[in-house]
């Protein structure tokens, strides 16, 4: 696959305002690959360059969140809307041989391998650099170490989407390629497990690059990001401070690919692999770290409920973010499906059903009527409901305690059933503790079943019914998938 680089990088990822600028470059201004790496500042817009694209509509700024992979996995009640949601009700029916479905098959696959080839072109040229980073090593290894996790979350998501699940073909089939190369010339895909391996080596190579940088108590990540546990230091929240412009490039980690993100995406990769040693040992990583509340924690379960009954909240549980994409033109989007006055709302289906374990959850109470409110913009502390509005969540803490307590349940299941419990405890939902005698099946279908209450509209809930090969769950009862939760590679991408 073939990018020519015209980078329109200049509306950086922190860029706070027009008189606000993390970097200071012009306005549409084209940045050729034969300037772009000739200084330090040109490898900060590269990288700044990946997110930008990675909080695009056809990825993190909508479909891979709120959009279509949420449609997909059965959460929103709107087969009886298709004009409005033409493309998703085909998502959820499976016919992706139609327009709507088509294309937004085509634009994931699309942005996915043009982000693949702009962290491909950024990793050759600091490859070869041997002269802007002297005495900054930190520095050029956290631009490799995230350029590496960006091209290793890229191809994963197109595992996760256009690959069977290794629990039905054995990871055997060859769908996906693994592109290292820029320019990209034909690149023919490999057996699946391939894939997972060559993902699974790049964020272990990123992880170690990371860790000085944003876990040791000496790296500049942690010092500006970490050390406090301040979470409008590690996300760029609509008031966050932005200190010192130089500084902007090491501060809120947590809309970058930092070292704890890392180790949580390298577990789930691992979960989804079947490598639970992997996934057991990267989810402990975040486990250990929310565990000892430095520098991590859970979101007050105080904070989680209806917006228009709570003085304090936060909607998109951003104390719990460890990677987010940022993007201003997000509330332009949301707007659209979860604002007071929209005509096409994205309604939660079931959510009766999905809650009836315990009606008094404060995520529930997190759903007034039936449009969730992470994504609304409105309540009784406005300043609150629009602090991260521009972030969309990717990786959540809890995630790591549920690929922990799956992948210790048959060796450690003391420990799989005591973080399982410290996340539902840290919920306030005591009664969904789970005992220490329970069955792995009904441990495991506890374990779905807390799913989907975390992660409504975040567009992880089908890939979880993908990797287990189970039937989707709506209000209308369960759907086999029967392996069809797999998008067709565009036509004209085919080998990339």
């Amino acid at each position: 696959m073939k990018h020519v680089i015209n980078v329109f990088y200049v509306v950086a990822l922190f860029v706070c305002s027009s008189c606000d600028k993390w970097l200071d470059v012009q306005p549409d201004l084209d940045i050729y690959e034969t300037t772009l790496f000739e200084s330090e500042q040109g490898y900060y817009i590269a990288l700044n360059g990946l997110y930008v694209d990675m909080s695009s509509t056809e990825l993190w700024g909508k479909e891979m969140v709120w959009g279509a992979m949420e449609a997909w996995g059965h959460s929103y009640a709107i087969e009886s809307n298709e004009s409005s949601f033409p493309g998703y009700v085909q998502l959820m029916n499976y016919e992706y041989d139609k327009e709507e479905a088509k294309n937004i098959a085509k634009n994931i696959w699309e942005k996915s391998f043009r982000v693949i080839a702009e962290a491909n072109n950024l990793l050759q040229n600091i490859a070869n650099d041997n002269t802007t980073f002297i005495g900054k090593e930190d520095v050029k290894n956290m631009i490799i170490g995230e350029a590496l996790a960006v091209r290793a979350m890229m191809h994963f998501e197109m595992v996760r989407i256009f690959a069977q699940a290794p629990i039905v073909d054995g990871g055997t089939s060859k769908t996906v390629p693994y592109v290292t190369q820029y320019p990209s010339e034909v690149n023919p895909p490999l057996e699946t497990n391939e894939v997972l391996e060559k993902i699974m080596i790049d964020l272990d190579s990123a992880k170690v690059l990371l860790q000085p940088f944003d876990a040791a108590t000496s790296g500049r990540g942690y010092q500006l990001s970490w050390w406090d546990g301040k979470v409008e230091n590690r996300l760029k929240l609509l008031n966050s401070s932005s200190g010192a412009v130089e500084d902007e490039i090491f501060r809120f980690r947590c809309n970058r690919l930092n070292y704890y993100a890392v180790s949580l995406l390298l577990a789930r990769v691992g979960l989804w692999a079947g490598d639970m040693e992997k996934a057991r040992e990267n989810a402990f990583v975040v486990v250990t770290a929310t565990e000892a509340l430095s520098p991590l924690k859970f979101t007050n379960a105080a904070m989680i409920g209806d917006p228009a009954a709570l003085e304090n909240i936060e909607p998109r549980l951003q104390t719990e973010i460890l990677f987010g994409t940022y993007n201003r033109n997000e509330p332009d989007w949301t707007n659209v499906y979860f604002g007071q006055n929209s005509s096409t709302l994205l309604a939660i289906d079931d959510k009766v059903g999905i809650f009836a374990a315990n009606g008094d959850d404060c995520r529930l109470q997190a759903i007034p009527g039936n449009v969730h409110s992470k994504y609304m913009l409105y309540g009784l502390s406005l300043d609150q409901m629009t602090a991260a509005q521009y972030i969309m969540p990717v990786l959540r803490i809890p995630e790591a305690y549920f690929i922990y307590a799956e992948s210790s349940f048959d060796d450690y299941k003391d420990d799989a059933i005591y973080y399982f419990n410290q996340f539902v405890e840290a919920r306030n939902n005591d009664v969904l503790k789970v005992p220490q005698d329970i069955t792995k099946e009904d441990f495991m279908e506890q374990l779905v079943q807390e799913f989907r209450r975390e992660y409504l509209s975040e567009g992880q809930i089908v890939f979880m019914y993908k990797r287990l090969n189970l039937p989707l769950r709506s209000s209308a009862g369960n759907t086999a998938n029967n392996g069809n939760l797999v998008l067709p590679v565009p036509d004209s991408e085919a080998g990339v």
